[in-house]
This record gives structure tokens, sequence and C-alpha cells, in this order.
């Protein structure tokens, strides 16, 4: 999922109103999503982002210049498929069209984009819509709590920073939110694009992973002391 010998980086998209009431608290997700990674085994090799207040106008300007690895969204979701919201220029919402939204992502699959995560309500069409292109989209079909949503952000990011894959991780983090008091129905599902396989998709790239090279260690003075056969050492 990264560039040889580039740390992989996740960019979180806080696009949920305060002002709105229902809202999403994208600081505090924010929050948790940074202590996993900074508590992870890897934290080394993750540079965590955030794109606070994110208009639309925003995102397309920040992937312009840089593409993530990850790409999370803290935002609402709009029933029946009315679309994921972005801020306005009034601070309120709206929703953006979800073929635009799917077609503006995949520009930049071919540049690092691996895995999207919709952390709001209802999205599951889009996240089939983003699917077609994008290696990994996770997404959840109906309401989703906001403790449940960021029980699921927390594990899923720890376990993808502690080196497992993506495929295990969302497992991981399904159950967790599940054991947790979260609606079974509208859990957060994971969709692929033809041919990609989750469990060989991994946050933590291979060069992060190697084990250190062991040193021998010699005992102080060069040599094991030798004692006369049937003599033991005074104590």
């Amino acid at each position: 999922m990264t560039d040889a010998g580039a740390p992989a980086r996740i960019l979180v998209v806080q696009a949920a109103s305060p002002r709105v009431a229902g809202s999403p608290d994208a600081g505090a997700e924010y929050r948790e999503i940074r202590w996993s990674v900074e508590g992870s085994q890897y934290r080394h090799a993750v540079a965590l982002d955030s794109l606070p207040a994110a208009r639309l106008a925003d995102l397309s300007d920040r992937l312009i210049k840089e593409v993530p690895a990850v790409l999370h969204f803290s935002a609402r979701g709009t029933p029946d498929g009315g679309g994921l919201r972005f801020l306005t220029s009034d601070g309120a919402d709206a929703p953006v069209r979800d073929r635009g939204l799917s077609d503006l992502l995949g520009q930049f699959v071919a540049e690092g984009l691996r895995l999207v995560v919709l952390g709001a309500c209802w999205t599951s069409e889009l996240a089939e819509l983003l699917a077609v292109a994008v290696p990994c989209v996770i997404g959840t079909a109906g309401p989703i709590g906001d403790q449940d949503c960021r029980t699921y952000s927390r594990t899923l990011y720890s376990s993808l920073a502690h080196g497992r894959s993506v495929g295990q991780s969302h497992a991981i983090a399904r159950a967790t939110a599940d054991a947790s008091g979260a609606d079974a129905d509208y859990l957060p599902d994971l969709r692929c694009s033809p041919g990609t396989i989750p469990e060989a998709e991994y946050l933590i790239g291979p060069q992060f992973r190697v084990p250190p090279a062991r040193t021998p260690v010699k005992p102080r003075g060069g040599m094991l002391p030798r004692f006369p056969f049937g003599r033991k050492p005074r104590l």
C-alpha cells in the first residue's frame, strides 16, 4: 500500500459541521485515530494528517498536492443514497453527488490511494461506486452511532498500524464494534475492487516489518572461563 521507503500517509477529512444537530464529533474521532497510531508498533511508518472544516473544494485541492494511501471521511451521510455531506461556506453542510465524488477519488488510485473509509451513515451505495476503482472501501448501510463509529475507527487503525492486513483489521474492528453494542444490521462493510484481496493489502510496507538484524554478543574478556574437571567455582 505504500511506496518503498516512504511512510504510509493517512488523511482524515473532517467534513462534519459542528453547527448541525446530530453531527459526529470529528475532532474526537481524529484524536482517537491519532492515539491508536501513536501507540502502535509501527508508528514511525505512518504519517497522519487531517483536513479540518473540509469543503469539497478543500478535498480536491489537497489531493492534487498530495495523495494519501488511506482517505478517511468523518462526516454525515444522507438517507437513501443522498450523498456524503461536506461543509458549506455558511457553516452548514450539504450532500455532494455520489457519482462525481467517486469519479474524483478514482483519479488518484494510480497515484497511491488504496483505502477509503466512509465514516458516515448511509454510505453503502457510495462504497459500491468507489470499489469499482479503489482497491478497498469501507461504508455503512444505515445509521451508526457516533461512539460506535469511533470504536470501529480506533480499532481499525490500531490494527493496521500494528502491521495487520486491511481484511483482518476490518474484521477485528467490526467484531469490536459489534461486541460494544453497535447495531448489528448497520456495522461497517468492506468492499474491494475486482481482483483485490483484502488480506494481501497492508498499510505497513514490508520494508518496515523486516525484523532487525541480531548482533552476536561476546562475553566480557573474549572467552568463557574454564574450570578444572570436577571442580566448581567458589561462589
